[in-house]
């Protein structure tokens, strides 16, 4: 791995005294004076940036902030970084690199100076400097990225994955037994079509599974198997963080859990258990719902997502808090290949640590084909819930599931598929959407569900041809909002002068209007109905021809009175 641990730092510098900086450099080592006066700032910070791209574009390593190059002895070599702020570098690093590198820093206190760490992870090539200057690490050396070297990472698709890395000095004892055989129990349960898998030997099994290769002990295999040494040793990152919270900011429950991960994923699943609560509610008939505050089947997606996809390069932990509206989990990195907030519904998967997410596909703990964003989706949907919601930044992505109840879109979904009207994914996220906002446009609609807006108009129209909906105005202007039966069970709020009109009931309802009062203009129509004038120009035509308006007047002071068929 690219990461050197403090220890490893410590053993190396122990060597400056009778040997040069230079020599405990390698390919993911780099030693680095800083000299304090001002005129050399700028062009530190550009020669480091440079630094970090050629890690980046190769396997990530490490920079000693403070160690000078040539010097015969540990007093000399070491010359510190003064009050140099990390925090300040850090940000340097991040806004001169493109795509941007986020770094990590670690403060090292020896007894010749202060040193800083600089943890560069591996990334996505090709990185360059803001300036367009391209680098990459071959050997000791940070040599110009060629066009070869380019073309070389443009076809393998510029990705690593730090979690199937082998790990120095490990070793099969340093995986549990038992966390073996809990792999084995999952295989069983939740893969059963990969049961011969259990039929090989332990190591047979890891083998297959790609968490031992050429006899080397992946990261992979540690994060899933490694026992409480092991995990501490080379993946001291690895931590989620449970929060319970009493109050917005105070919080009466909290469990560190740091084993391995499908040790983690149990421990979660008897909390969420303990703190989640279950509601009923009547149904038609003498019938009763029970309704979660959220099932596990959803939040193990979420946290699967979480502990998968997070970036094992940061220091950070995963946070999973618990608030009595919703559970909110975060995870360190942000999306990558592409996905973002507004796309992960729809967007083809992109995986920061294939491994990892293919030992626990094998395992039928997640959908190979995916995320399993629509799963959880899905299943929010139908327990009544409202829309998840993604938050992203580069150091992190978070995703807020509410947990309250519209009791009356549960009971409409369980009612409809009682009666065998399949409701999918799509008409879920429209409807669902509907009983927060009213109407919904093809623009508006298209946003919500992730997809084009002639897509979003079919979805709307396949929802008006089956009842759900009625719409107002016409062409692509068209609105829609939830037809009459739906509004007392989703939107009871909802006033009856606000209700929408089907066309025949806007028919019935103009017909009324000029028998009671003789009298109707063209922006009465357009109130009544909610059409545009165009349409309603053309309604008051056809109700022309049919004898029941008449129209009188032109201009300004034309209007329409009853016709004969009103009259008779």
């Amino acid at each position: 791995m690219a990461r050197h641990t403090i220890a490893e730092i410590k053993a190396l510098l122990n060597k400056l005294g009778g040997s040069k900086a230079d020599s405990i450099e390698g390919e993911s080592l780099e030693c680095k004076p800083w000299e304090t006066h001002p005129g050399a700032y700028q062009s530190q910070i550009k020669e480091l940036r440079e630094t970090a791209v050629s890690f980046a574009n190769q396997r990530g390593g490490t920079i000693i902030m403070g160690v000078a190059d040539g010097k015969l002895t540990r007093r000399e070599a070491i010359q510190g970084v003064g009050d140099l702020s990390p925090a300040d570098l850090r940000k340097k690093i991040y806004d001169g690199t493109e795509p941007h590198i986020l770094v990590d820093i670690e403060e090292l206190i020896e007894p010749e100076g202060r040193l800083l760490l600089i943890y560069v992870p591996k990334g996505m090539p090709p990185h360059t400097t803001s300036e367009g200057v391209a680098k990459i690490r071959i050997g000791k050396e940070t040599k110009p990225l060629t066009g070869s070297d380019l073309a070389g990472i443009l076809f393998s698709g510029g990705r690593g994955d730090l979690t199937a890395e082998t790990l120095p000095g490990a070793a099969l004892a340093d995986l549990d037994g038992e966390e073996i055989r809990r792999l084995r129990r999952t295989i069983d349960t939740e893969a059963p079509q990969n049961k011969t898998l259990n039929q090989l030997s332990d190591v047979e099994l890891l083998e297959n599974l790609g968490l031992i290769r050429d006899g080397g002990i992946s990261l992979a295999a540690s994060l899933i198997l490694g026992k409480a040494g092991a995990l501490a040793r080379w993946a001291p990152q690895h931590e989620v963080v449970f929060l319970r919270y009493k109050t917005s900011t105070t919080y009466d429950v909290r469990h560190d859990l740091k084993g391995p991960l499908l040790s983690v994923l149990d421990a979660l699943r008897r909390l969420m258990e303990a703190n989640l609560q279950m509601m009923t509610m009547a149904t038609e008939g003498f019938g009763e719902l029970t309704l979660p505050d959220m099932t596990w089947y959803a939040a193990r997606e979420a946290v699967l997502n979480a502990l998968i996809h997070r970036d094992y390069f940061l220091r950070q932990s995963v946070y999973i808090h618990l608030r009595k509206d919703r559970l909110e989990i975060t995870s360190p990195g942000g999306f990558i290949g592409g996905v973002t907030p507004e796309n992960i519904l729809r967007h083809p998967p992109a995986r920061r640590n294939p491994l990892l997410a293919d030992v626990f596909q094998k395992a039928g703990l997640v959908n190979r084909a995916g995320l399993g964003v629509d799963r959880i989706y899905e299943e929010l949907l139908r327990l009544g819930k409202a829309l998840p919601r993604y938050d992203a930044v580069e150091s992190h992505v978070s995703l807020t599931i509410p947990i309250s109840t519209h009791k009356g879109f549960a009971r409409f979904v369980s009612q409809e598929q009682k009666e065998q009207r399949r409701l999918e994914l799509n008409d879920l996220i429209v409807l669902r959407t509907l009983t927060q906002r009213g109407n919904l446009d093809r623009w508006s609609a298209a946003k919500c569900l992730q997809l084009g807006d002639e897509e979003a108009a079919d979805i709307l129209a396949s929802l008006r041809n089956r009842g759900y909906l009625i719409t107002q105005g016409r062409g692509r202007g068209t609105s829609y909002r939830l037809a009459r039966r739906y509004i007392d069970l989703l939107r009871p709020t909802e006033g009856d002068h606000d209700l929408p009109l089907d066309d025949e009931a806007v028919r019935l309802r103009l017909r009324a209007i000029l028998a009671e009062r003789g009298r109707l203009t063209n922006a009465d129509v357009r109130r009544v109905s909610g059409y545009s004038r165009t349409v309603a120009v053309r309604l008051m035509r056809q109700l022309s021809k049919e004898k029941i308006a008449v129209l009188v007047g032109r201009g300004r002071a034309s209007h329409y009175a009853p016709g004969l068929a009103i009259k008779e």
